[in-house]
């Protein structure tokens, strides 16, 4: 059976090289991602102070297969703060819905707020613009 890979795309930063910059991502997308394959470097930036660079930054893209079998033995090993109350854990409520999440506190919007001032041009990626980098 072939495997389907999955690709997400991080941005990271370090003050002490692009290597390091490239090791955050990875070790920051691996404690929620499993099965990473491959890690491409899609782009390389520097800032700069004073004539010295003083933060590597990196666009990467993140390949990993994507997981064909659900374990249902796992479906109660979130961490405790996840975990959906038990009926011993709060005995002055009633537990309705089978299961089913309450949303009747929460309000929807199904309008926009609107008029909304549009600016033209602009990029995804530029800083100015609010896009990559940021600040």
């Amino acid at each position: 059976m072939s495997t389907i890979k999955k690709v997400i795309e991080v941005l990271a930063s370090s003050d002490k090289s692009f290597e390091d910059a490239l090791q955050r991502a990875l070790t920051e997308a691996s404690t929620t991602v499993k099965g990473i394959k491959s890690i491409y470097i899609k782009d390389q930036s520097c800032r700069v102070r004073d004539n010295r660079i003083v933060e590597y930054r990196i666009t990467a893209k993140i390949s990993f297969e994507v997981m064909h079998k659900w374990d249902p033995s796992g479906i109660n090993t979130a961490p405790e703060e996840l975990q959906q109350p038990t009926a011993d854990d709060a005995p002055a409520r009633s537990i309705d819905g089978g299961g089913t999440p309450d949303y009747s506190h929460v309000e929807v919007k199904t309008e926009p707020d609107l008029p909304r001032e549009v600016q033209p041009g602009g990029s995804a990626t530029e800083p100015e613009s609010g896009g990559g980098y940021s600040g």
